[in-house]
């Protein structure tokens, strides 16, 4: 972040990235969110429900409830290394969602990102994975500060995942 560190700060960002990002999905139709798919057969679709799924996971962190629970994961999912494991076995639970479905968990999701983030002072921000975590992942890094892990997972994430929906769109995938 450019700005002080700071729970307006962050939610004001935030904000700007699911605006920008809720404008960039509606340049598709149902049929480019639903329909072409990538190698791993990924549709635009599914990304969306995948970082629905990871915001909330975060979300859930935040007020100190299982991330796995909230993400649908059993225990061997969330114990594996890496995100492979994780990312296919939600994209299998939320692959037969509609495009409704999917847009109103997105939206769910971000809401209970958002108030979790209200929550918090701006010296909870700075805190480490570890002080809010139940249930780590092995790849959570759990001494960054918590800050990095809500951009990572909200505005950051769908800047991340713009590249690869372009391309899925676009048959370049």
């Amino acid at each position: 972040m450019d700005e002080p560190i700071t729970v307006s700060n962050l939610l004001s960002k935030m904000q700007a990235g699911w605006d920008n990002f809720q404008a960039y999905l509606k340049t598709f139709t149902p049929e480019q969110l639903t329909g072409p798919t990538d190698a791993q057969g990924w549709t635009v679709k599914d990304h969306i429900a995948h970082l629905a799924l990871w915001e909330d996971g975060i979300a859930a962190l935040l007020v100190r409830q299982s991330r796995a629970a909230r993400m649908g994961l059993d225990e061997a999912a969330w114990s594996s290394d890496g995100f492979e494991i994780k990312n296919a076995v939600m994209q299998q639970q939320h692959r037969d969602k509609s495009l409704t479905e999917v847009m109103q968990m997105f939206e769910a999701a971000h809401q209970r990102m958002v108030a979790a983030v209200q929550s918090l002072s701006d010296a909870d921000l700075l805190r480490p994975v570890a002080y809010y975590a139940g249930d780590p992942a092995p790849d959570d890094d759990i001494n960054n500060a918590i800050i990095w892990s809500v951009i990572g997972n909200s505005y950051g994430h769908y800047e991340e995942h713009q590249p690869w929906i372009d391309a899925l769109v676009q048959g370049r995938s």
